[in-house]
């Protein structure tokens, strides 16, 4: 079992505070010290290798990122939120949220332990999730309630997809915290494409790259399920929303059918009001001034 608390994010320290059980022969003892030992270059390599490719396509390309413009001034003011991406754009995301001490989850499986690496290299603090993300879910709804200026990223339709259908973790993380949500997307006008079920896209250099961040988006702690379920469903449209918007304003007004290709048939694409962001869900939402009475800013300042 793992030394760490419960409701701490435990992140690389998962493998070497939780006893695994010992292979029962020789050749599966000799197997597993092989794939520490690989896991271990991957866990030193991956983050070198990702810092110096990234380095290049940034300080090659044009980017915009208003999400790091409105990062501080929101936080400072209102605390933590839950910020949501999806699974296709986990390229960019440790750049675009790197030393904010951004909060995360990674499975449990070799994969996430590269990526747990790659990330905490970038100050993310990642909690280790796998079978075990309902119980992770809830640590990290007492872990934001003891600490409101902490900020989670969330890939919604990761690990596994299907993609551009967003799963319920990050709404229910802010229903259960008080804290709001962002839709946050990056497109980049040169991508190559991995041939895996996200379809991973990988900025290239020489590059126009544009980050944007739409909310804040707020849910009330008490709201019934029937309230509950549409808010997931405007959510999740509002981030195909914005996912297509920025993809075409990166490239130059053109529709990829590659970015749509997933996209669900009960999206619009003509859902937005013409010359504006985003649809408030409710009356609190896409506004800077005022937060709901139920959020941990309005908490904080009733203290």
């Amino acid at each position: 079992m793992p030394i760490t608390k419960t409701n701490e994010p435990s992140g690389s320290q998962y493998e070497k505070t939780t006893q695994r059980r010992a292979p029962s022969t020789r050749a599966r003892r000799v197997k597993r010290v092989i794939n520490n030992g690989l896991e271990a270059f991957g866990c030193l390599v991956l983050p070198l290798l990702y810092r110096c490719y990234i380095f290049i396509v940034w300080s090659t390309s044009r980017t915009t990122d208003n999400y790091a413009e409105r990062y501080d001034p929101f936080t400072q003011k209102f605390g933590g939120l839950v910020a949501m991406i999806w699974h296709q754009e986990v390229v960019t995301a440790p750049h675009i949220f790197r030393g904010r001490k951004v909060h995360t989850l990674a499975s449990l499986n070799t994969m996430g332990r590269l990526i747990t690496a790659l990330l905490e290299n970038h100050d993310f603090r990642v909690f280790r999730g796998g079978r075990r993300k309902r119980i992770v879910l809830k640590d990290m709804i007492r872990y934001l309630h003891q600490n409101p200026d902490v900020v989670y990223g969330i890939t919604v339709d990761g690990s596994r997809g299907p993609a551009r259908r967003m799963k319920r973790g990050s709404c229910l993380l802010a229903k259960g915290s008080g804290a709001p949500l962002f839709a946050v997307c990056t497109r980049a006008r040169h991508c190559l494409y991995a041939p895996s079920w996200d379809e991973t896209a990988v900025p290239l250099p020489f590059n126009r790259i544009d980050t944007y961040a739409l909310g804040p988006y707020w849910i009330d702690p008490k709201c019934d399920s029937e309230t509950f379920d549409a808010f997931c469903t405007h959510i999740e449209q509002e981030l195909l929303s914005l996912t297509d918007f920025i993809d075409r304003k990166v490239k130059n007004g053109r529709i990829d059918a590659r970015v749509r290709k997933h996209f669900p048939e009960t999206w619009q694409a003509d859902r937005w009001p013409e010359g504006t962001l985003g649809t408030p869900f409710t009356e609190w939402d896409l506004q800077y001034e005022n937060a709901p009475p139920w959020s941990k800013a309005s908490e904080s300042a009733s203290e």
